[in-house]
């Protein structure tokens, strides 16, 4: 790991200090407050001037209105390999990525430009909980390399808050499309039976279609975007048992003694990625009011209003591992316990078992075609095996005669 010489990245940070003893206090999930590592004095997070609830702030004054940087003591290490950019405490040094094990980690500059979350959702999980899930998720896995629990090593389980954008919006939609009707005509048709051409009759079905247009407006809250680098988005997009509502004003003592991830995915590309889905869910919506049988060539026309937006770190869970050079993610949501993983598979095992299915397969089909036989031979009629049996024997005498006669015919 390369180290570069660092200034304090705010020189408004803060620093937590136990009022008892003067040690470092970190926030312990199981707690839900803020515990001394050496005195164990507990305190609740101390809140920021002037917070109150989650704060939405209209998206087009997004970036004038946003305060900047994350308010405590951090060290920030980008990984060269997925790019992501952890924060860790000053007195932590990492020699590997949170996100993918790799050891091309360097510390770099923070971001003056960066927002600073509006909310969180605190850990509630307890690290203790998410190793022994790690655990029973491993044990769980079928058909993966044995030396797979070896290698994924357990103490690299790191607790970190996740960057996410959250939109609300107003929505207002037109559609316009086509509404079909199913009907049915009975048809008179030609069969032929025993030789015979006969005349039937079926029911035909037949798709009546007409014009249909409509409207709908719908309020969209808390779309969830990821912001994360680390991880890939089919995995983070996995976890969805977060629960927004529980959301906190952003307080810098949560994050102490816990990693935090910069965002990677700007504000405007965030916005595109919610609009997707937004027009995804109203294409459903509106396919759903066109009504009818079918529906065909639905188009859906969107107008935001109100948009609004957040950024928030939700807790997770994150344990890296790399096997035959490849990363892969353990995640425990760690608000609600979630799992969610990625592990390789041995395909020599699978490989093995394909074969002895296959060997199986055979031995049955060898069993089954042999009492086949044996049935079908106890089943022939008597009368044929007693003329089987006296073709046989007549064939034996005349080689028999044939064989005498051809005996005399030497001694002659």
């Amino acid at each position: 790991m390369t180290q570069q010489t660092q200034q304090p990245a705010n020189p408004q940070a803060q620093q937590f200090q136990c009022p008892q003893c003067g040690g470092a206090m970190v926030y312990d999930a199981g707690l839900g407050g803020m515990k001394c590592k050496y005195c164990k004095h507990q305190m609740a997070v101390p809140a920021q001037p002037g917070a109150s609830g989650p704060r939405e702030i209209p998206l087009a004054e997004g970036y004038q209105r946003a305060p900047r940087g994350l308010g405590v003591a951090t060290i920030k290490f980008q990984c060269k390999e997925c790019g992501a950019s952890v924060n860790t405490a000053p007195n932590e040094r990492t020699a590997s990525c949170t996100y993918c094990a790799s050891h091309s980690v360097i510390e770099v500059p923070p971001d003056p430009n960066l927002i600073q979350p509006e909310n969180l959702v605190p850990f509630r999980v307890a690290r203790e909980v998410a190793v022994t899930s790690f655990k029973s998720w491993l044990a769980d896995l079928w058909f993966r390399p044995s030396k797979l629990k070896t290698m994924a090593e357990l103490e690299q389980v790191f607790g970190v808050y996740v960057p996410y954008w959250t939109f609300d919006s107003q929505v207002f939609s037109r559609w316009h499309a086509e509404r079909g009707w199913y009907y049915y005509v009975t048809e008179t048709y030609q069969d032929n039976e025993n030789g015979e051409w006969v005349t039937k009759t079926r029911e035909v079905r037949h798709t009546r279609w007409e014009p249909a247009s409509g409207q709908r407006q719908d309020f969209f809250d808390d779309v969830l975007v990821c912001a994360s680098k680390g991880l890939p988005e089919k995995l983070a997009d996995s976890l969805t048992s977060f629960d927004t509502k529980q959301l906190v004003p952003y307080a810098p003592g949560y994050l102490a003694g816990w990693r935090a991830e910069s965002y990677a995915v700007d504000l405007p590309v965030a916005w595109t990625k919610a609009q997707s889905t937004i027009q995804s869910t109203q294409q459903s919506r509106c396919h759903s009011d066109v009504g009818g049988d079918e529906v065909r060539g639905l188009q859906v026309q969107n107008q935001y209003s109100g948009e609004t937006f957040k950024h928030v770190l939700l807790p997770v869970y994150v344990a890296a591992y790399r096997f035959d050079g490849k990363p892969y993610r353990f995640l425990v949501n760690g608000q609600t316990g979630e799992v969610q993983g990625e592990a390789p598979y041995s395909w020599v095992k699978i490989t093995l078992l394909v074969l002895a299915i296959l060997a199986v397969i055979g031995v049955i089909a060898a069993i089954v075609i042999s009492r086949q036989e044996d049935s079908a031979l106890r089943h022939l009629p008597t009368s044929s095996v007693f003329a089987s049996n006296t073709q046989s024997s007549r064939e034996s005498m005349m080689a028999l005669r044939l064989g005498g006669d051809s005996v005399r015919l030497s001694r002659g």
